[in-house]
């Protein structure tokens, strides 16, 4: 998820914490008590991201995408993470002479493990994935539910608006409120019924943080954000039943080894998909827009702008029938012997199959591309996109040890 979906998500949780955990055995300052709770839960939302710091500056692309969501993105990093949070916290509190009772430190330790933990739950509800019971278990984990960017969890945080004590925090969250309704009615990727639903929630929640308490306003955006969360599970869950169905019954010689599914922002009834498919040695990636409730909302009328665009791989007409739930947006083909033997010979495509999902490789004049069909936006190399060469300085060190997401491919299991 995007950082201002963690910074409000945790300031409303250390807003609720503030107001539900007993304060009767607290030795803290009220004031210090709350600001602190809401400090640990903001900060701590975003540690997992410090990655991005040594994934920006310390290579290229290749590091960047192995990197990160990688080590700071598990159990042990937020373990770690919210150990060196408490430990800052303590000697804040104690150069101020500011003493803590038992249950203060119980409640700060707890809310300083909680705020990385739930920055990965977050992150593992998209089709980015991540990992994070490294060093036991190097999978890549994919939730499929969730946009990346996905503006009613800002809605969610509305109350804020009433709850936070600064000013400039709360015109802050104001005007995210605000950039998540310009976006959705902007850019052509929200349908407008969508739209007028951000709108309203945002209004009710709005309502509700100005007319009733701080705890009431607080439970209502937490079981805003809990329903927005279980809509878009639920929706991933009864497309991931429907899509299996439809393609198998559309390539019934074809092993469907993978569907990687991402909603429209605001939207659980649009769907993109990548449907990663084996036929002997024929390996293929296909592109859709699936609808949930085609009679409602067909696939034709779900917004398709980055299904549209030119990409880096080759794309090819689908062999297949539209339909009101399923509409065909290309595939690219090529030899699953041909894709091991660069794998397997070039150092760079090894280590890059450890972060596709939906891999791919294409011949351009004397060259090989390879790249991953989630993120290929354009005709030229972007992020994740890369043109081979047979140089072994340009060979990635201190490779991650995840599990390639298509070893079913490649023949690593």
């Amino acid at each position: 998820m995007d950082n201002l979906t963690h910074s409000l998500l945790g300031a409303l949780v250390g807003e609720a914490a503030a107001r539900f955990l007993p304060a009767g055995k607290s030795v803290l300052p009220q004031a210090t008590r709350r600001n602190l709770f809401v400090a640990l839960m903001v900060v701590g939302s975003n540690l997992p991201d410090l990655d991005l710091l040594y994934t920006s500056y310390a290579g290229g692309k290749l590091d960047y995408l192995l990197h990160h969501r990688g080590y700071t993105h598990t159990v042990l990093g937020a373990v770690a993470g919210a150990a060196l949070m408490l430990f800052v916290t303590l000697v804040w509190l104690y150069r101020r002479r500011l003493p803590t009772s038992a249950r203060d430190r119980l409640a700060l330790a707890a809310l300083a493990l909680l705020a990385p933990l739930l920055h990965i739950a977050m992150d593992a509800a998209n089709s980015y994935g991540v990992h994070p019971f490294w060093p036991f278990n190097n999978d890549w984990l994919y939730g499929d539910s969730i946009f990346i960017i996905e503006p009613l969890f800002w809605a969610t945080a509305a109350p804020l608006v009433f709850l936070l004590r600064s000013r400039f925090a709360r015109m802050l969250v104001v005007l995210i409120l605000s950039l998540g309704i310009v976006l959705s009615s902007g850019t052509g990727l929200v349908p407008l019924p969508m739209t007028a639903g951000l709108v309203l929630l945002t209004l009710a929640l709005l309502w509700v943080g100005w007319r009733h308490s701080g705890r009431r306003a607080v439970l209502a955006g937490l079981t805003a954000a809990a329903g927005v969360f279980c809509m878009f599970v639920l929706a991933s869950h009864l497309a991931y039943r429907q899509v299996t169905a439809m393609v198998t019954a559309q390539f019934p010689n074809a092993v469907l080894l993978d569907r990687v599914l991402t909603p429209m922002p605001v939207n659980p009834l649009c769907w993109e998909t990548i449907l990663v498919q084996l036929d002997q040695d024929q390996y293929s990636l296909r592109r859709a827009i699936f609808a949930l409730a085609p009679a409602w909302f067909p696939a034709a009328r779900c917004p398709a702008l980055n299904m549209k665009r030119a990409t880096t791989a080759v794309l090819a007409a689908v062999d297949a029938t539209d339909s009101d739930a399923l509409r065909w947006y290309g595939e690219t083909t090529m030899s699953r012997a041909e894709l091991q033997s660069v794998a397997r010979d070039n150092c760079e495509a090894a280590a890059f199959t450890r972060f596709a999902r939906a891999l791919f490789i294409s011949r351009r004049e004397q060259h090989w591309l390879i790249g991953d069909l989630r993120f290929d936006r354009e005709p030229g190399l972007g992020l994740a996109e890369f043109e081979l060469t047979a140089n072994p300085a340009s060979c990635p060190h201190n490779l991650p040890r995840w599990t390639p997401p298509r070893s079913d491919v490649l023949g690593t299991h």
